[in-house]
C-alpha cells in the first residue's frame, strides 16, 4: 500500500526522477515522455514548460542513451533555457512546437560573447557528446512578442551549442527568431540535415571554430545576414541546400577567416539580397566550390 501511495504522489508532482526513477520503468527505460495532454511521464500546461522538459533532460543526462519525447500536437512555452546533456535525443511528434514565452527580460545583447548568448536550447554545462535534436518546430516569437527587438543583436538565440563532440540536428524548423537560429562554437562532428530556417534574425547556421560539419538538404529563407556562415571551419560540407530570401539579408554561404578542407556543391542559391557565396577576409585552403546553381 505504501508503494502504491508513493507512486501516486510522484505522478501528482510531475515524477521527479531523481527521487523515484522506477516510476519511469527503472534503468531499462530509454524513452521518457513529456506531454500537454495529461499523459506521459511529465505533464506540461503551456506555461513555464521548461521546468518539466528540463527535469526530463536531467534524467536523460544521468542515464546515457535516453530519448526525451515531446508529445503533440502541442505548443510548449518556455521562459528559460532547455539544457541538453550528453548521449541524449530530444525529439517531438509531428507538429510539436517549442515557443519562446512572452514578457521575458532580454536575453543577451550586442556586447555578449558567444558563451553568454543565452538561447532556447543550450548544451548543459557547455560541453557534451552525442546529442541529437530532431522533429521539432522552434519558434523564437519575434513577430509575436518581441517585434521591438532589433534583429541581429545577439538577443534570444534559438540554439547556442558550445563544446559538443557529435551533434546531429535534423528535421527541425527554426522560425520567427530574433538572432541566430543555430550558433555552433568549439564543436566537432556536426551534422545538420533537412533543416528549415525561416526568417531568423541573424545567420541560419553560424559555425565558428568548428571541425567537421556537414550542412545538407536544408532550406534557408533569409531575413538578415546569411543562410550559413563558416568562420574558422575545418572539414566542412555545404551541399544540396536551397538558399533564398523573404525580403533582405545577405549571402547564401558566408566564408570567413581560415576555412580549410571544405566542399560546397549542389546548392540552389536564388533571389538573394547578397552574393550566393561571400568570401569575407578569408584564408581558404583546399576549398572546392562546384556544381551550384544561381
Amino acid at each position: 500500500m505504501l508503494k502504491r501511495q508513493l507512486g501516486a504522489s510522484i505522478l501528482v508532482t510531475c515524477l521527479i526522477l531523481t527521487t523515484v526513477p522506477a516510476a519511469l520503468g527503472g534503468h531499462n527505460t530509454r524513452t521518457i515522455t513529456v506531454s500537454g495532454d495529461g499523459s506521459g511521464n511529465f505533464i506540461c500546461d503551456g506555461k513555464d514548460d521548461q521546468i518539466q522538459i528540463n527535469k526530463a533532460l536531467e534524467y536523460a543526462a544521468n542515464n546515457p542513451g535516453t530519448t526525451v519525447h515531446l508529445k503533440g500536437q502541442f505548443t510548449y512555452y518556455i521562459s528559460d533555457t532547455l539544457q541538453i546533456g550528453s548521449d541524449t535525443v530530444l525529439e517531438g511528434d509531428s507538429g510539436v512546437k517549442i515557443k519562446l514565452a512572452p514578457g521575458l527580460s532580454v536575453w543577451g545583447g550586442r556586447s555578449s560573447n558567444i558563451a553568454d548568448e543565452k538561447a532556447m536550447i543550450m548544451v548543459k554545462d557547455s560541453s557534451a557528446t552525442n546529442i541529437i535534436i530532431k522533429n521539432l518546430i522552434i519558434d523564437g516569437s519575434q513577430a509575436d512578442y518581441y517585434s521591438n527587438i532589433r534583429l541581429g543583436t545577439s538577443c534570444y538565440n534559438m540554439a547556442t551549442l558550445i563544446g559538443c563532440n557529435g551533434l546531429t540536428i535534423h528535421d527541425v524548423t527554426f522560425k520567427n527568431g530574433c538572432n541566430d537560429a543555430v550558433l555552433i562554437n568549439k564543436c566537432s562532428n556536426v551534422r545538420i540535415d533537412k533543416v528549415t530556417v525561416n526568417k531568423c534574425g541573424h545567420d541560419g547556421v553560424s559555425a565558428y571554430d568548428v571541425t567537421g560539419i556537414k550542412v545538407t538538404n536544408s532550406r534557408f529563407v533569409n531575413r538578415t545576414n546569411s543562410s550559413c556562415r563558416f568562420y574558422q571551419v575545418t572539414n566542412g560540407v555545404f551541399a544540396n541546400n536551397e538558399c533564398t530570401t523573404s525580403s533582405g539579408g545577405y549571402a547564401g554561404l558566408e566564408l570567413e577567416g581560415t576555412v580549410s578542407n571544405t566542399e560546397v556543391y549542389g546548392n540552389n542559391f536564388h533571389d538573394l539580397a547578397g552574393p550566393a557565396i561571400a568570401h569575407v577576409h578569408t584564408n581558404e585552403i583546399n576549398v572546392k566550390i562546384h556544381d551550384n546553381s544561381t
